[in-house]
């Protein structure tokens, strides 16, 4: 009885391994976007003076043996003519270019050098990246 029991985990563990489905580099790379609209309050009044928007986009490229995470954030208000804005100088600035690699366990690629970056966390199903472990941190893979 314990010998068919043994022999039973190890064909489930058998036919759970084999079925698991190999990622590929094209599931990985591509540009993953963000957008926030938010109010504008004037500095010295509580009036509000329009509407802004910061879209925060993730770019991810193969690189060698691993992968190359560049972030750009870009602002836009309605109530002013100046276009969208480089948020590059800005308090609010995109994180600088670091490389990672993927870890296929738990679908995350983490930074070649830790401590300095947030890990990002890829939903290979939904197409989401998470940035780090907020919930507020959801990216949407666009083509």
């Amino acid at each position: 009885m314990t010998r068919q029991i043994f022999l039973l985990i190890v064909l489930i563990i058998l036919f759970h391994a084999c079925s698991k489905k190999e990622v590929t580099q094209e599931q990985i790379v591509g540009r993953y976007v963000k957008e926030v609209e938010f109010e504008v309050p004037h500095l010295f009044t509580d009036r509000k003076l329009g509407m802004g928007k910061i879209r925060d986009t993730i770019f991810i490229f193969r690189k060698q043996n691993g992968y190359e995470i560049v972030n750009n954030k870009w602002r836009q208000n309605d109530y002013d003519t100046l276009g969208w804005q480089n948020l590059q100088l800005e308090d609010n600035h995109p994180m600088p270019t670091y490389r990672a690699t993927f870890d296929p366990t738990d679908s995350t690629l983490n930074p070649e050098l830790s401590g300095l970056f947030l890990s990002l966390k890829i939903d290979l199903v939904k197409n989401r990246l998470q940035k780090g472990k907020s919930e507020r941190n959801v990216y949407v893979k666009v083509n």
